[in-house]
């Protein structure tokens, strides 16, 4: 590995479920390597490095304490993928080693935290970025391009869903306020990134912020959001529905709904491999778009490529696009109910 000029050398804190994919998916984008992971216990480390060590290479360096990892020279960029309550002490870490950092959404769980972590990235000239991967996948370039050509005429309404039944467990970092757990910050983000993402499409763009919002949250025991329902208004009466929750099974679909037709996402919008255009009274065109490998390699490539070029941040996923998602998400956490 020493002699791998080319190569980009990966750190994962958090080696969990998430973290597999993301490490799996290093073998599709050139250049990157797993050289080295931080864990809680040495074994879960070892575990996951020789799960995803390559054959003709050293295993990825196991570190269980934080400055271990970020002192090591070789690391050019870290991923984040602990429970939410964890972002921002290791993304403020990493930033002041140097080190560039993708963090699973959402960055961190209020605005203000997300300004000041983007603030210190900037003072620092060190490249941060959230890992939102719909803004990295093929069939996006696809759906994008109808948005933008208007083959749906003009915009009236999108409505989706982001659910899966989930089974209550207070110490779960899905139900445990203290890992930040919660619909809205686990799922939510994906239905409201995707609102952003057509209408930027469909006005040049920029996105408008809502004029109202109307909210209904149903809170589980431990006092985080179980599932939630949002009705977002527009400029000139577009409206964009959707419910989150771990209490439902769905198909997890996205639908826009223009004067001239719909663009539908049929099924798990947030990694969707296929997208679908209605144009009545006839005319349906569908379009697959595969991943490479699982969808992780597109931000994994863009993180690359941007900080080679030594940027701070991603023009696909700026950091006014985080903010601005931290921002709703705020407005919306703001109407929920107070725990009992």
């Amino acid at each position: 590995m020493a002699g791998d000029v080319d190569a980009f050398r990966w750190a994962v804190i958090g080696p969990g479920g998430i973290a597999n994919s993301f490490a799996a998916a290093l073998a599709a984008v050139p250049g990157a390597r797993l050289a080295a992971v931080l864990a809680r216990e040495a074994a879960k480390g070892q575990a996951y490095a020789a799960r995803w060590q390559r054959e003709g290479e050293a295993p990825a360096r196991v570190a269980t304490a934080l400055p271990e990892l970020l002192a090591d020279a070789s690391v050019d960029a870290v991923y984040i993928a602990t429970p939410h309550s964890h972002h921002g002490e290791y993304i403020r870490a990493a930033l002041q080693a140097s080190k560039a950092v993708l963090c699973e959404k959402p960055l961190v769980t209020t605005r203000a935290e997300g300004q000041a972590l983007i603030e210190l990235a900037r003072s620092k000239g060190v490249f941060l970025m959230e890992a939102l991967c719909t803004r990295f996948l093929p069939v996006y370039d696809v759906a994008g391009r109808w948005l933008r050509e208007g083959a749906i005429g003009e915009l009236r309404a999108m409505q989706s869903s982001f659910c899966f039944a989930a089974n209550y467990d207070p110490e779960h970092r899905l139900w445990n306020p203290a890992l930040a757990g919660g619909a809205l910050w686990d799922i939510g983000i994906y239905n409201l990134a995707v609102t952003r993402w057509v209408l930027q499409q469909m006005q040049g763009g920029a996105c408008p912020e809502p004029e109202s919002i109307d909210v209904q949250a149903r809170l589980a025991p431990t006092g985080v959001d179980a599932a939630v329902n949002v009705c977002l208004h527009f400029p000139g009466g577009v409206t964009s529905q959707f419910r989150c929750g771990f209490d439902a099974a769905s198909a997890n679909a996205f639908e826009v709904l223009g004067s001239a037709g719909s663009l539908r996402f049929p099924r798990g919008f947030s990694y969707a491999e296929v997208v679908e255009l209605d144009r009545p009274p006839s005319s349906t065109e569908r379009v697959e778009a595969p991943f490479v490998l699982n969808g992780f390699e597109g931000e994994i490539a863009e993180v690359q490529a941007c900080v080679r070029a030594g940027r701070v941040e991603s023009p696909r996923m700026p950091h006014a696009e985080t903010l601005a998602l931290l921002g709703w998400m705020d407005a919306i956490r703001a109407r929920f109910p107070q725990p009992a």
